[in-house]
């Protein structure tokens, strides 16, 4: 009597499943009867681990080729939605720019580029300034115009003719 086992585990693809070749048993009836479990135990063991271990690697291989293609798929929105956001802030559209920006920054919440560039044209569109500046411009001088004006107001205390303020003649000091 001859038997032939090949142990089989559905949903291998790998080619390298398809190269086992199968255990032939030969022997009378009673012969198989007293060892047939023990001569194919470890056997069997070995190639049905093999087989397990290759659909667990092939599911996991399609895991990470599907997460990375969402990945990817993620990473060009974003990519398109910032794209528009130029667009459009280029065009002037700040309200339309600042909706693309947004919809970035909803598939990527910590990416500050994006951001700030939503910051930035919050500010835009709410007409606001920079919240450190001043009314008015201070008018810009040079170092030297900045000492002639110190020195213009000085001099205004004292007068052509000879007076002092508060009746103090420097003369009279020493």
């Amino acid at each position: 009597m001859i038997v032939i086992v090949l142990p089989r585990v559905e949903n291998v693809k790998d080619p390298a499943a398809e190269q086992l070749i199968p255990l032939n048993l030969k022997g009378t009836p009673e012969e198989l009867d007293a060892g047939f479990i023990e001569a194919i135990k470890s056997p069997v063991e070995k190639s049905t681990g093999l087989m397990t271990n290759m659909a667990e690697y092939e599911k996991s291989t399609e895991k990470a080729r599907q997460e990375s293609k969402a990945e990817k798929d993620r990473q060009d929105a974003i990519n398109k939605h910032v794209k528009d956001g130029e667009t459009f802030e280029k065009a002037g559209k700040f309200k339309e720019a600042l909706n693309a920006y947004t919809k970035a920054l909803e598939l990527d919440k910590k990416n500050v580029k994006i951001q700030l560039k939503i910051n930035s044209l919050k500010l835009k569109l709410n007409g606001s300034q920079d919240i450190f500046s001043t009314a008015a411009p201070a008018k810009e001088t040079s170092p030297v115009e900045e000492v002639k004006e110190e020195e213009e107001e000085e001099d205004d205390d004292y007068t052509d003719d000879g007076d002092y303020p508060d009746g103090m003649n420097p003369d009279e000091l020493f």
